[in-house]
């Protein structure tokens, strides 16, 4: 089974949670959505072969992720969370 994922944020611990899910083959690549404003930090999750943008805005209108993460600084996460409560009940 794929898991669709959305993840936001793709720094060290981000990135650490992305790559353990692709090494344990449990993950396709293609089937993760990575938001990342930082430039440098969103190439390496393309590197890896997920679907990546600098903003939430860019994930597909029809997604319909399983999951969503979310790995930001907590002084952050009010501003992030409210991007993605289309994905949510509420």
């Amino acid at each position: 089974m794929t898991i669709r994922l959305v993840l936001a944020g793709c720094g060290n611990m981000g990135y650490a949670m992305l790559s353990g899910w692709l090494k344990s083959a449990r993950l396709e690549p293609s089937a993760v959505f990575v938001v990342e404003p930082n430039a440098e930090l969103r190439q390496r999750a393309e590197h890896l072969g997920c679907r990546v943008s600098a903003d939430a805005g860019a994930i597909p209108a029809d997604a319909v992720p399983d999951l969503v993460v979310i790995a930001v600084k907590p002084q952050v996460i009010r501003d992030v969370t409210a991007q993605y409560k289309r994905f949510g009940d509420g």
